[in-house]
């Protein structure tokens, strides 16, 4: 059988409909929902099937199908083993029904077509779903009997699905990739002992990890922190600097808030605010800073500014692998095991060391 190309695709409000909700779709479950819900539009079978499956042995991983029961059963006990359809698609990477693969006699003998014959079928169409270059799984069409062999438009029509699909699916998969890993970051935060809020640059909350949700702050403390959190990213829009602090102090409790805030590396369009309660014994754990040399406080504040080792090194006009030194000799001296925990006792601070900075 000659290849159908899309290009000889005909133009059709079904088609239009199909390509819409798919690409309206989010998750892989919607993108499967939108295939039921609109695939009779473009072509026309009373039985429709989805199936993932691997490329090399063609064994099913997953299905979902409008179909009856006992025939999904039956298929998958003789009918997949033995389906030419299946098999030129698996072999082809492209569309084919069951009146084209092989012969009458052929057809009537194979396992496939008795599956589908307690389903009350007869004629089969399926097309591969091509995702991110690799086989995904296939598209199935089922029709009665009594109703007409698929065409050459319906071959075409599935072809043209079958990559529209295929699209549908990768983005879902990367979409639910993303939320996976945003999910676990957000179980990380979720146990860093300090409050913590991510905002887009116009200061609207994307996150608040457990501690910031908890965080006991009346609504002057409240607002006080809003407030800076609202200037840091106004500054953030409209200069180039990544690093903002400001302290929120309420003046009839004299309660003292450190919020510093910074952008997210790799994003200009959101920053992460850490809030430090002075209040609440954060400040007792400062760094020694009378035992810093005053190019160890130099490389201290630095790190706090949010800059890397080579940053740093062409700011203090050394070598990254004397910022390298100097960072080991200033953990040791101050009982830090890190850079986020020096960065967190010198924002304690409100940003200032013994340098004055």
């Amino acid at each position: 059988m000659a290849p159908v190309s899309p290009k000889n695709a005909p133009s059709a409000d079904g088609g239009h409909r199909f390509a819409v909700a798919l690409q309206s779709a989010l998750t892989i479950g919607d993108v499967e929902d939108a295939f039921f819900n609109v695939a009779s539009t473009v072509i026309a079978a009373p039985g429709l099937g989805l199936y993932q499956i691997d490329a090399t042995s063609g064994d099913m991983i997953d299905f979902k199908a409008q179909v009856d029961s006992d025939f999904l059963a039956d298929y998958e006990t003789y009918g997949r083993q033995d389906d030419p359809v299946l098999e030129f698609v698996l072999r082809q990477n492209r569309p084919v029904d069951s009146s084209r693969v092989v012969s009458r006699q052929v057809w009537e003998g194979c396992g496939a077509r008795t599956a589908l014959d307690v389903g009350g079928y007869y004629h089969s169409l399926e097309a591969p779903v091509i995702v991110s270059g690799a086989l995904y799984g296939t598209m199935n069409f089922a029709r009665p009997q009594g109703q007409p062999a698929f065409s050459e438009a319906d071959i075409t029509a599935a072809w043209l699905a079958g990559e529209h699909l295929g699209l549908a699916l990768e983005r879902a998969l990367r979409y639910e990739q993303t939320d996976r890993r945003a999910t676990r970051l957000e179980h990380v935060l979720d146990h860093v002992p300090q409050a913590l809020v991510v905002t887009d640059l116009d200061a609207h909350v994307l996150f608040r990890n457990r501690t910031a949700r908890s965080a006991a702050h009346n609504a002057s403390t409240t607002a006080l922190i809003e407030d800076s959190i609202v200037t840091a990213m106004e500054q953030f829009r409209v200069t180039s600097k990544r690093v903002c602090t400001r302290t929120a102090v309420e003046h009839q409790t004299r309660r003292r808030v450190v919020v510093k805030s910074f952008r997210l590396p790799g994003r200009d369009d959101a920053a992460l605010t850490m809030l430090l309660d002075q209040t609440s014994g954060e400040a007792a754990r400062l760094p020694a800073w009378d035992v810093l040399s005053k190019r160890e406080q130099e490389i201290a504040e630095l790190v706090s500014q949010g800059l890397t080792n080579k940053q740093i090194a062409e700011r203090a006009f050394v070598s990254e692998n004397t910022v390298k030194q100097h960072l080991k000799r200033v953990f040791a001296k101050t009982d830090v095991r890190n850079r986020a925990e020096l960065m967190q006792r010198i924002w304690a601070a409100g940003g200032s060391g013994a340098t004055g900075s």
